[in-house]
Parts: C-alpha cells; structure tokens; sequence
C-alpha cells in the first residue's frame, strides 16, 4: 500500500483499495482513537487531500486524504459519484484501530461531508467549510471553471441509486460572470447558486440531524462563490429545531473568501476580500485551522 515512512503517506487506489486517498499518520498521535478524513471540492485534483493531509498530521491527528471523483476507477465528473468512497475509507480506518472518524470538506467537499455523514453511522463528526445544505445537481467538466457546467442529475449515489430530490441542473451563465468580473473585480457566482436554490424540491436539504456526532460549520459572511453562510445558518437551525444532541458551532468570519483553508493558492487573488484585506483573511483561516483542532480535540 506504500510507504508511511518519513512524512510520505500510505497511497490507496479504487482498484486494489476500494478508494483513492493519502494517509498520513502523525509522528506524535495527539489523537489517539480518532481519525480525520478530509476532501477538497470541484477542483477534482490531490493538492488539497495531500496538503492538508499532512498539515493535520503534523498538527497530531491521522488524516487520510480522499479523492472522491476524478481518479481511476470513478467519474470523471462531479456527476453521480459514488458515497461508498467515503464508507469504504471510513471502514478502512475503523479496521486499522481508530474508533472514531471524522470528515471534514470544503466547498463540494462540505457538502459531501453533510451528506455522507447523515448516511453513514461510522462517521460521528463534520467540518463542513462552506458547503451548501442541500443535495446539488452534477458539475460537468473536469478541467477550469470555464469549462464547466451543470447537469440535471444528482452530484451524488447511493447504494447504486441516485441521490434524490437534488437541486435542478441550471444554466451557467459565462456572461454574467464575466460582467461580474469587470464591475465587481472578482469571481462570483454566489448569484446563480441563489437562483437555483429557490427551485430547490422538497426534501433536497440535507437531513443533518441524522449525523451522529457534532458538526462545526464554518465560512465567509460574503462568500462570492455560492451562499455558504445562509447554508451554515440554515443547518444551524435546522440542528437547533430538530434538537441535535451533540455540540453544533458555526464560525463566520467578515474577512474570508470561499477558501478557507489554511493553505496558500493563487486562487485566493480571485476574490476582492483576499485582495484587499489579506492580512485579516489569513488571519481568518489561521483562526479556522485552530477552531477545527480545538473542535477535534473536544469530540
């Protein structure tokens, strides 16, 4: 399964794994018992399941990084991708000794950790960095955002079996985003994502309550690139209302974009708020990085 020695992580495929990801098990488990699993978004590539892969575990918890679409052995679209990737790395981990795992996901990928974790027992906590709170239609296209689009069926499958009612496939709109672009100096999509939303069926929100653990939130008060922060609030209270017996906390932050991960990337210059305030925005992802291990550390 590959070497783990010296930093280098344990690589696992579809094909001879059941999953493709990247364990990185910390010199120092300042964990013991528990493992982290943590996914990227429609990005579709390994920098973020490796980066922060072995930032967590430097900072002392086993984190296995997983690619969920896009690999050998899944789509190669964010179209109908399989939730038994999940399982399966969740069901590795519990084999290798961790009693607890926890998904943590950004963008697409926080919305997979919703989703997932209101599925799957094994799973007992979510950090969702701005997700959506519904189940989405599939993203077409695996190469720039330019490139692509939606389609109108599930992101998502289950047990074989589409992921349903999902938010209807809609029209991507490259002019106006291109409009946005001169007038506002940045990316923003947060518009088209709010139109979709209002044509959203009934039962596409994602059942939180059925997650089995805690689940911290967290994103930008202005996420230009679809509205996480009306997302947060609303899972927030759906968790309130339903009467979630484990600890919910949502961090928002003024000073943040889409990309609240500690990791640096040239995509961050897309978004106004990292450009013009780009101290406070790192400051802001610092500060998320250390809520999510003292939110670890608790759980």
């Amino acid at each position: 399964m590959g070497s783990n020695e010296a930093g280098e992580p344990e690589r696992f495929t579809v094909g001879r794994d059941g999953f493709h990801g990247f364990l990185h098990r910390p010199e120092r488990d300042r964990f013991p018992g528990k493992a982290l699993i943590v996914m990227g978004g429609s990005e579709g590539d390994e920098a973020i399941p490796l980066d922060l892969g072995r930032m967590f575990a430097q900072a002392g918890i086993a984190t296995l990084g997983l690619c969920y679409w896009n690999v050998p052995g899944l789509p190669a679209e964010l179209v109908e991708v399989p939730l038994e990737s999940v399982e399966r790395a969740a069901a590795f981990l519990k084999r290798s000794g961790f009693e607890r795992v926890a998904l943590y996901g950004l963008s697409k990928g926080g919305e997979l950790a919703l989703l997932a974790a209101s599925l799957m027992p094994d799973i007992t906590c979510v950090v969702a960095l701005s997700p959506l709170n519904y189940v989405m239609c599939g993203i077409t296209g695996n190469g720039s955002l330019a490139k692509k689009g939606t389609a109108n069926v599930s992101s998502w499958t289950w047990r074989g079996r589409p992921v349903e009612p999902f938010v209807p496939g809609f029209k991507v709109s490259k002019a106006g985003i291109v409009c946005r672009l001169v007038t506002e100096r940045q990316l923003d999509m947060c518009w088209l994502y709010e139109r979709a939303l209002q044509k959203a069926p009934a039962g596409a929100e994602i059942a939180v309550e059925n997650i089995g653990g805690p689940v911290l939130l967290v994103c930008a008060a202005d996420d230009r690139m679809w509205p996480s922060a009306t997302a947060c609030r609303a899972v927030e209270e759906r968790l309130r209302v339903r009467t979630h017996p484990h600890a919910v906390k949502r961090l928002e932050y003024e000073h943040a974009s889409h990309l609240i991960v500690p990791l640096a990337s040239p995509l961050l210059r897309a978004f106004k708020v990292e450009r013009t305030h780009p101290r406070e925005c790192a400051a802001s992802r610092a500060d998320a990085f250390r809520q999510t291990m003292d939110f670890l550390r608790a759980w």
